[in-house]
């Protein structure tokens, strides 16, 4: 097997061991379908590609073009869409592979990246509210609101971010398999934080079912 740019982490997903008395909660990463879905958006670029070239394709029959200069032009038209998908799908299982979402009993520490392999730690006291939103496959998103203390950049945390947040950042947990642990979990481990940390008597995070309101990331 090969060596892949996450075999020098000491735990998977974070970038050093944890200090004595901070304990892993759960970890998490998107799926393949979530990421394809949701990110590149590639059932819609298909569907897209389809009728681009089926209207094409009825549009020069109708001039009188030749059946066989039409199946011509189908066949690489069909071969580019077809390449564009492939080259999406391939990015899509790239970057579901990189993300990994680690929640400690302190922190949330967000790593992705494929070229470029990256983490963002974000201290559970400065997460102030999670919204969570369930789909019809059964992955659901966790979007995140940070304190405003806590500066975030959207090209750091992309595509674990929401695109309808560009100030403030919102960091999103994008098609996790099991959404109802992981909200679970959060509102655990906030709850018992905020409850011995006295300079955070003020935050919350509330965790919202499916059918509440919560924009698309």
């Amino acid at each position: 097997m090969g060596m892949t740019e996450y075999e020098d982490e000491p735990v998977e997903g974070l970038p050093e061991h944890l200090p004595e008395g901070e304990t892993m909660v759960w970890q998490g990463r998107p799926t393949v379908a979530a990421m394809a879905k949701r990110v590149f958006y590639i059932p819609h670029l298909a569907v897209y590609f389809g009728l681009l070239i089926a209207g094409h394709t009825i549009y020069r029959l109708m001039e009188g073009v030749s059946a066989a200069q039409v199946m011509g032009t189908f066949v690489w038209q069909a071969g580019l869409a077809a390449t564009v998908v492939l080259l999406l799908l391939w990015l899509a299982r790239a970057y579901a592979r990189s993300v990994l979402y680690t929640l400690t009993s302190e922190r949330l520490v967000i790593r992705s990246g494929v070229a470029l392999p990256m983490m963002v730690n974000i201290p559970i006291e400065q997460i102030t509210a999670a919204d969570l939103r369930v789909y019809r496959d059964g992955t659901g998103d966790i979007l995140l609101k940070a304190s405003a203390d806590r500066k975030l950049y959207w090209v750091l945390l992309w595509p674990n971010v929401s695109a309808w947040y560009s100030r403030p950042v919102r960091p999103l947990l994008r098609g996790v398999p099991d959404p109802e642990s992981a909200a679970e979990a959060f509102a655990a481990v906030a709850s018992q934080h905020y409850r011995v940390t006295t300079e955070s008597t003020t935050a919350r995070m509330a965790v919202h079912a499916a059918g509440e309101p919560l924009p698309a990331g």
